[in-house]
């Protein structure tokens, strides 16, 4: 019913505007028949009639120009949200919520962020540096950036480059203890962890095609990328760095690493949004940018 309403009144309003039926027809591109039938529902329904009618005018009775006044007022509020609506759809501006993983934001991301504000100045960004794995939906954001697929099936998700887990050290500091050889030889040997989420002080990796889980003894615990990296070139320990902050150092021969051949395989650093339909220009813009960024 409500939606019957809202029809009729934007039909009556759009045929008082334009001054007869086939105008208004015309403007809502429907055939005058339909424009008559919802003007008599409308009577109808009101109990009263709005309109004087013949062949050759139209013309409101008295309580069609109270209806008529009132109607008017509600169809343009109609129109002005929906042109808000799609105003917010193609251009962009609003607020932007977006969550970075706090160290790879830091290398990579800073650049990008300033680009997009200097490029669309309506839009305000809020951006959470952080490790902590976010609820889109429940917490109100409207991108993240991820290290590893999601496995969020309601989630969009565009790949924006690779990365290999390292486990190095210095030349210096291999020096100190047994050759490595195998993921257990790791036990006694001081180690600097990337530490996030209270998780817990083990390192992944793969033995014979299963998961092998390896204690380790922690001398530091950051979570934060460069300094882990630093005290790793400074010899205080070994760490498990990714390809995006080690690979310098490891072509450069400052950083040695062993167990390769039992890593990870690589994984990806995708960026994620909630929907693939009727995306706003905020986050469509902000998402097209950040994929440019990292191709070749």
């Amino acid at each position: 019913m409500q939606q019957d309403v809202l029809e009729g009144m934007s039909v009556f309003v759009h045929v008082v505007e334009s001054g007869s039926f086939s105008s208004a027809a015309q403007v809502l591109n429907v055939s005058p028949s339909f424009i008559s039938k919802q003007i008599s529902k409308l009577e109808d329904r009101l109990g009263a009639r709005l309109l004087n009618r013949s062949t050759r005018s139209l013309s409101l009775t008295e309580v069609g120009q109270i209806y008529f006044a009132k109607a008017r007022d509600i169809v343009n509020s109609a129109r002005d949200i929906e042109g808000n609506i799609h105003s917010l759809q193609s251009n962009p501006l609003g607020q932007l919520k977006v969550s970075v993983p706090l160290s790879f934001g830091h290398l990579f991301l800073q650049p990008i962020i300033s680009d997009y504000m200097q490029r669309y100045p309506q839009v305000d960004l809020q951006i959470d540096f952080s490790s902590r794995l976010v609820d889109l939906a429940g917490e109100g954001f409207d991108v993240a950036i991820r290290l590893g697929e999601s496995k969020d099936s309601s989630l969009i998700s565009r790949k924006l480059t690779d990365f290999t887990m390292h486990t190095c050290a210095t030349v210096e500091f291999w020096q100190q203890y047994p050759p490595v050889h195998h993921p257990n030889d790791l036990r006694q040997i001081p180690a600097i962890k990337y530490h996030y989420q209270q998780a817990p002080l083990m390192f992944e990796y793969v033995a014979n095609g299963k998961p092998l889980y390896v204690d380790i003894a922690a001398k530091a615990q950051c979570n934060h990328l460069p300094l882990q990296l630093q005290l790793v070139l400074d010899g205080l320990g070994f760490g498990r760095l990714p390809t995006f902050i080690a690979e310098p150092f490891l072509q450069s021969g400052d950083l040695q690493p062993v167990l390769e051949g039992f890593e990870l395989p690589t994984q990806g650093v995708y960026i994620v949004y909630p929907h693939r339909h009727h995306l706003s220009a905020k986050v469509r813009e902000f998402v097209d940018l950040v994929v440019r960024s990292f191709k070749p």
